[in-house]
């Protein structure tokens, strides 16, 4: 009996487009470059990529299954040929010794399978602890911490993502060793405290899965692999083994002043501003003065640019106008995540970090260490 599953295009394209994200034509290894499709007759049908790395598993319902049958097949170009069609086409493939035919009604595509007893696999066998994080939730956490991750620092620990699970309270850290991302939440379950670090490339295509629903995301770990299983779909990655700095010494206990400032009208000033700072330095100096904030800055073309804000002090232990300097866009980048109508920005001295959080929101903090222009 012929071996051939029937399926919608519109059904094929978001699994096919998952797996595929992470494999790439040019690896050095063959099969790195392909996805397994296994049939099961449960009417599942599996596709399933990885890049040693990362391991990506879509699922989707099919018809007319009459047994279990897995090949492996080139994936970008599978992906390719499925997207091609109109959305309304039904698929229709079918397994033949080391072929795969695609049909619709007007098309027919035959392409080259391989047998499957050599594609690679992550054997995520036990796992350490578990818990649950809908979508929504971990959509914002990754959100408000990816973008501080450093990106292929010698120092590995800092290519990743910090997960800390710490008297049930979920702290997730990034560092790129010039400002420091941290966010808190607060878990439902009781868990044993543990703490990982996910490389900075799982945290970017896990970003490109996760919607915005209250769909639950069950999340194991053990000492070299996280798994997300989301709702027809699994996504594990490898993690990176070292040693996290302690974060609590990094963030300062006490600071000498604290002004508050309206979010958008400080990010459209640093918005206005960005268009003349130094192109190589990208340098924005701060002056705190006693009622004012001035930003300003000037390139090597003797361009400038300036412009004062008004501000409300929390806290005052200094008497003397502070001027700070920073890379603007580190500034942007936390203004763009923080969601208060005012944020609150924290201080101690010129050549110390700077804290900025939402003004009410205590569960994300971020650090900036000044830089000298």
């Amino acid at each position: 009996m012929e071996n051939n599953i029937i399926v919608n295009r519109e059904l094929i394209i978001k699994p096919l487009q998952y797996v595929t994200n992470i494999i790439s034509n040019k690896s050095l290894y063959p099969n790195l470059n392909n996805i397994l499709i296994e049939v099961l007759d449960n009417g599942i049908v599996l596709f399933k990529s990885t890049n040693l790395e990362i391991e990506i598993t879509s699922f989707i319902k099919s018809k007319y299954l009459n047994k279990n049958y897995s090949v492996i097949i080139q994936g970008k170009k599978f992906y390719n040929i499925c997207r091609s069609l109109s959305k309304e086409d039904n698929i229709k493939i079918v397994f033949n010794i080391n072929k795969m035919i695609i049909s619709t009604k007007n098309c027919y595509f035959i392409i080259t399978t391989l047998p499957a007893n050599n594609f690679p696999n992550i054997n995520f066998l036990k796992h350490d602890i578990e818990f649950n994080l809908t979508n929504k939730i971990l959509k914002k956490l990754i959100y408000a911490t990816y973008f501080s991750i450093a990106n292929n620092d010698v120092r590995k620990y800092l290519n990743g993502l910090f997960l800390q699970i710490k008297n049930n309270i979920l702290n997730i850290i990034s560092t790129d060793g010039h400002r420091l991302s941290f966010y808190q939440y607060i878990l439902d379950k009781n868990l044993i405290d543990y703490s990982i670090i996910i490389p900075r490339k799982s945290i970017f295509e896990l970003s490109k899965i996760i919607n915005n629903t209250n769909d639950l995301i069950n999340i194991k770990i053990n000492n070299n692999y996280i798994c997300f299983t989301f709702k027809n779909l699994k996504f594990i990655s490898k993690l990176i083994v070292s040693n996290f700095p302690d974060y609590q010494q990094i963030i300062p206990k006490s600071f000498y002043q604290t002004i508050k400032i309206n979010r958008i009208l400080f990010k459209n000033v640093l918005n206005r501003i960005s268009i003349l700072v130094n192109e190589k330095t990208k340098g924005v100096n701060l002056l705190f003065s006693n009622k004012y904030l001035k930003i300003f800055t000037s390139n090597i073309n003797n361009e400038k640019a300036e412009e004062i804000l008004e501000i409300e002090k929390f806290r005052n232990k200094q008497t003397h106008d502070i001027q700070i300097s920073f890379n603007i866009n580190y500034l942007i980048d936390v203004i763009n995540i923080l969601e208060s109508n005012f944020i609150k920005l924290s201080f101690i001295d010129n050549t110390s970090s700077i804290k900025i959080e939402d003004n009410y929101d205590k569960n994300k903090i971020y650090l900036i260490m000044p830089m000298k222009i």
